[in-house]
């Protein structure tokens, strides 16, 4: 009995507060609340609105004018509540006895009064059944009670069968019109003929009885059909289940190989570039003992010369003079062996697809460069340059070209063909942020402010200057620069007559550093690697390598042929070196010049270019240099 209890109880439990349903309210979905959880809940979130989501499966309910309080009472569930909960009180009186509640004796009640709803001892039993009001009550066991054999029942406060509106009716006709029970005087009063059509309530019971009966094979066969439903979703799911199994497995399988791969390739790099290292090891082992060796050989002469010139007499020096005179004029015609400086190049591109497991390629010597391909004429129109001033790589496969005297910024394919035009005066410098805000930076001849444009429509973004704004007109300038620090996503500008250059927010442009700079900063690269900054200095022929602070930490002076170039122009970095363009005075006399990251020469790696100013890599790394009236571009063969 108290197992059965147990397993009933939780079915009897408002949802909402989760104890026993109190005044229980039905919705039209047929789910049940306590009728003051759900006028807490319905003021929280839904009052004065016509209508409210069930709680539990949110199918909503129109309500009447009296809002909660009018919808309809669960008087059955009500009536089931109120009965186990009686049979639980007397279930777990089993151990502990029970008083009568009709005398005041103390007696152990044995009975129960299932009509008057108390217990009662075996004297007051007799007594119950003797009087003429109480004869007909029924009288149970306790003990039939606890063993289930006998139901406990108790007349609810507000008897559902008695008439709210009139004293002592009981209601014996259903209202069809209303959908309520009556009694007698209703009929007359609130639900009389013809408006209103009424039955007896036995006949009603029984007819609606039936009329739900009628609905159940419809619903019995929905019933079938969502069962049907859920069983092929759980055995879909099921399969999914067993799919995802399968499929990750298969991914961490690739994966694993995958790794075995790349680690494969990886040992076989590291063991190539260990191989390299020792063998150019041993050339510079070599050369530097021969460079000790000669070292050596001039200390001890020098020391021995010394010494003969401080300590010997005159005649042990007249003696050993033309031993000692002849071995230093040998010293000094004797030069020190050259370390070729392309030996220290080393480099890492990395493959540019994962799907080939390709994890790049070692470079031990600067490769060769061939041009492969060439655009534009002299001229205004498309396709045409009238002073290509500088150049930078935008979207992938796309380029943006300062066109000086054109007083444009020209975008175009990497084969030259032409994707917009920016109108500008006189533009000097371009530069890209390649963020998710995409935006293409312009210097403009005489102009105190950096302009920003979006890359996807060309439009101005922003404008900013290098000097706080009310400085801007008591400040003398020249912007001839612009570069991008890739790791902190920060714009460079380079500012020739103030000798600085100047770092800002990609965002908005505000000054975060003004550096000074020893070389007039008239082209600037970044070397993402180490955050240097490249500086070319146009007419002072050299181009200096310096710090985040601007301290130079190397210079190069290049030359063409032994003879020091007059121009150094463009310049850019990758992890392969710096690549700078150089030219004479005539036209014609451009080369691209390759040097390690720390200034020393590598390579030509073209020559005889008209006037070459700006370069730049390519999103494919291609070197496009802007070369006056066309653009070249260059690539590794």
């Amino acid at each position: 009995m108290a197992t059965a209890l147990k397993n009933i109880g939780p079915h009897l439990e408002c949802d909402i507060c989760a104890d026993k349903y109190k005044q229980p309210k039905v919705l039209d979905c047929m789910h049940s609340f306590c009728q003051k959880c759900l006028e807490k809940y319905y003021a929280s979130r839904y009052a004065g609105q016509p209508k409210f989501p069930c709680p539990v499966c949110r199918r909503e309910t129109v309500l009447p004018q009296t809002r909660i309080q009018g919808l309809k009472t669960n008087f059955h569930l009500m009536g089931i509540v109120e009965e186990v909960s009686l049979q639980e009180k007397v279930a777990c009186s089993e151990n502990t006895k029970v008083i009568c509640e009709i005398c005041d004796e103390g007696n152990e009640a044995m009975h129960r009064c299932l009509d008057c709803a108390q217990n009662i001892c075996p004297n007051c039993r007799k007594t119950h059944l003797r009087c003429t009001a109480t004869s007909n009550h029924t009288v149970a066991t306790l003990e039939d009670i606890r063993q289930g054999k006998v139901t406990v029942k108790k007349t609810p406060e507000e008897d559902e069968s008695k008439c709210h509106k009139h004293k002592g009716e009981v209601k014996r006709f259903y209202c069809e019109t209303c959908e309520e029970l009556i009694c007698r005087d209703c009929t007359v009063v609130n639900h009389s003929k013809p408006k209103h059509h009424y039955i007896e309530s036995g006949e009603a019971s029984r007819k609606y009885k039936q009329s739900l009966k009628d609905m159940f094979p419809n619903v019995t066969t929905g019933i079938q059909i969502l069962q049907k439903a859920f069983a092929t979703s759980s055995q879909a799911k099921q399969k999914f289940t067993q799919n995802v199994t399968k499929t990750v497995k298969a991914v961490k399988d690739k994966a694993d190989k995958m790794r075995a791969e790349i680690t494969t390739q990886e040992t076989k790099m590291i063991e190539e570039i260990k191989q390299l290292q020792q063998d150019r090891n041993r050339t510079y082992d070599e050369h530097q003992e021969t460079v000790t060796m000669m070292l050596q050989s001039k200390q001890h002469s020098f020391s021995t010369a010394q010494d003969v010139i401080n300590t010997a007499s005159d005649s042990d020096l007249l003696s050993l003079y033309p031993i000692i005179s002849k071995d230093l004029k040998s010293l000094k015609s004797q030069n020190p062996p050259q370390i070729d400086p392309r030996l220290s190049y080393l480099s890492f591109t990395p493959g540019q697809r994962i799907g080939d497991i390709n994890l790049g390629k070692l470079e031990v010597e600067a490769g060769k460069w061939e041009k492969c391909c060439e655009f534009g004429e002299e001229g205004s129109g498309p396709g045409e340059f009238n002073g290509a001033v500088d150049i930078t790589a935008t979207q992938p496969g796309e380029i943006a070209v300062a066109d000086f005297y054109n007083n444009r910024v020209v975008i175009c394919s990497n084969e030259g063909q032409h994707k917009g035009t920016i109108p500008l005066q006189h533009p000097v410098a371009v530069a890209a942020i390649h963020n998710p805000e995409q935006r293409l930076l312009v210097l403009e001849s005489g102009s105190k402010y950096v302009k920003a444009f979006n890359m996807k429509d060309n439009t101005l973004v922003m404008q900013f200057p290098t000097v706080p704004k009310h400085q801007v007109d008591k400040t003398e300038m020249n912007l001839r620069s612009l570069a991008v620090k890739n790791s902190t996503c920060t714009i460079i500008v380079g500012d020739v007559k103030r000798m600085v250059w100047t770092e800002h927010k990609a965002t908005d442009g505000e000054i975060l550093h003004t550096i000074p700079v020893q070389t007039p900063p008239h082209y600037l690269a970044v070397d993402d690697d180490t955050d240097r900054v490249v500086v070319s200095g146009w007419d002072t022929k050299k181009v200096d390598i310096a710090d985040s602070k601007g301290t130079t930490n190397a210079s190069i002076k290049p030359s063409i042929n032994g003879k020091p170039v007059k121009y150094c122009e463009g310049v850019c970095c990758d992890s392969s070196g710096i690549y700078l363009a150089v030219r004479q005075v005539v036209s014609g006399t451009g080369h691209i010049h390759h040097y390690d990251l720390d200034g020393r020469f590598l390579d030509c790696l073209a020559q005889d270019l008209y006037l070459p100013r700006g370069i730049t890599f390519t999103s494919n790394g291609e070197l496009a240099v802007a070369n006056r009236f066309s653009i070249k571009m260059f690539h590794k063969v």
